[in-house]
């Protein structure tokens, strides 16, 4: 019994020296949509019901830091019922992610998992910031309404910050990509940033699976980060899309068998290459610049050439203290070639020929001027437009929505976000055939959720 006592009180020491400096937090997540409907007609003329309920986001994360901040990492758990709220991941998701770093010495750190909340990437304006946690508490219209759900016809396009998250306009960092990164500080300036795939995460670069090592290595990241005090941050990155790498195979030559070196699916980019200025020189502003250029590259299966393409993005905030913000983003996509043959219709749905298919031409504009009430009630008026150009059936698309929401500091950890969504993604293209005159409804939906944190 007495060696039981000894035991139990060594264990109780040792677990709270190990724990002692642990901090630990978390936030508690849910939105739902009060009600929904839109401008469409049924057979009868009659305009549909209007629906109480449906959409549903639950998000749950613990963090905690060890050690004074030299460990630490982050659980998340989400669910949720429609593609407008928490990814698009699908109806009926269940998603969880996680990660945890350790920082040995002050000029090293090292984090292996997936971190899909941005924590690398260069968008310090125009990425998940812009709406931050009013887009996960369904206040805001979410920038990844895009994401799975629809085809690439009709994907509720008009909404997304895609541009910097998917990095057609900023570094967009590691999103869902499982991985291993390491990070080198050799001044307090210059931060270094090495990501290395792992599998097993959806990537915006590769497939995210599980591959041979030269292929897998092929979807780096690389990120520079160099920070001039009093004036900004300055960041050059490479995103790998899987072009670079091989693999050996044993194939059979003249009765012996012999081992070769299978490069990269050719099919596949070698990379973007990424480039910003995040300026915070002038007191109560701050603008960011953003630049990417695909590079060049041939699909040896077609013969077709990608001759790259260019995208922007420019992001604007204006808070001097005062109870006016404002914020806009501006992001735009041009030229590029996806290696790939499609085909093109005229605008009666008739079948026109096969052409080299180009990336569409993408521009997105945002604003958000925001009035603090109060300390504790802030309302803020969302709204964009977005334009699309299509190869299939040569036209252009226009989709634009307003979005006013309120914040509202419930209780000591507690916020209530509450907001009126009316949108129209433009005109769709959605079937075979189909033409492009289609307009898309109106819809509105009025949607509330709560925000908590420990």
């Amino acid at each position: 019994m007495k060696k039981l006592i000894v035991v139990s009180v060594i264990f109780a020491l040792v677990a709270g020296a190990a724990f002692a400096e642990a901090a630990l937090g978390g936030q508690l997540m849910i939105g739902t949509t009060l009600l929904t409907g839109d401008d469409s007609k049924n057979e009868a003329g009659d305009f549909k019901d209007v629906i109480m309920g449906g959409q549903q986001y639950h998000e749950a994360k613990m963090s905690a830091t060890f050690g004074d901040a030299k460990g630490g990492g982050k659980l998340v758990f989400t669910s949720g019922t429609d593609n407008a709220y928490g990814g698009g991941l699908g109806t009926g998701y269940v998603r969880t992610w996680g990660f945890l770093y350790w920082r040995p010495l002050p000029v090293f750190r090292m984090q292996v998992g997936v971190n899909a909340d941005g924590d690398f990437g260069a968008a310090q304006i125009s990425g998940w910031g812009f709406t931050g946690e009013a887009k996960n508490s369904v206040g805001a219209i979410s920038d990844y309404m895009n994401w799975g759900g629809g085809n690439t016809w009709w994907p509720t396009w008009i909404f997304q910050s895609a541009l910097t998250r998917k990095g057609n306009g900023f570094y967009p960092g590691t999103g869902d990509l499982a991985n291993v990164n390491f990070q080198l500080f050799p001044i307090d300036a210059l931060t270094l940033t090495f990501v290395l795939p792992i599998g097993g995460g959806l990537a915006d670069s590769g497939d995210g699976g599980n591959q041979p090592v030269g292929m897998q290595l092929a979807d780096f990241h690389f990120n520079a980060k160099y920070t001039i005090e009093d004036v900004g941050i300055a960041q050059l990155s490479f995103v790998g899309k899987g072009g670079l790498g091989s693999s050996t195979e044993v194939v059979e030559k003249d009765g012996k068998k012999v081992t070769e070196t299978i490069k990269q699916d050719e099919k596949a980019s070698v990379g973007n290459l990424y480039g910003s200025f995040y300026l915070t020189a002038i007191a109560g502003m701050n603008a960011e610049l953003g630049l990417v250029y695909g590079l060049p590259w041939k699909n040896s299966t077609t013969e077709l050439d990608n001759d790259g393409y260019l995208g922007v993005g420019v992001g604007f905030r204006l808070d001097d203290g005062g109870p006016f913000t404002f914020k806009t983003r501006i992001n735009a996509r041009f030229g590029g070639k996806t290696g790939a043959l499609i085909g093109t219709y005229n605008k009666d749905g008739t079948f026109k020929k096969d052409v080299a298919e180009e990336m569409p031409t993408l521009v997105y504009a945002h604003i958000l001027p925001c009035y603090k009430i109060t300390n504790d009630l802030w309302a803020f008026l969302y709204a964009g437009v977005g334009i699309e150009s299509f190869q299939q059936y040569e036209g252009m698309r226009f989709g634009w929505f307003v979005n006013p929401y309120v914040w509202v500091r419930a209780a000591e950890g507690l916020r209530f976000w509450a907001g009126l969504q009316i949108y129209q993604d433009g005109r769709r293209a959605g079937e075979f055939g189909s033409t492009a005159e289609t307009d898309s409804p109106v819809t509105w939906r009025v949607p509330f959720g709560f925000n908590f944190y420990f």
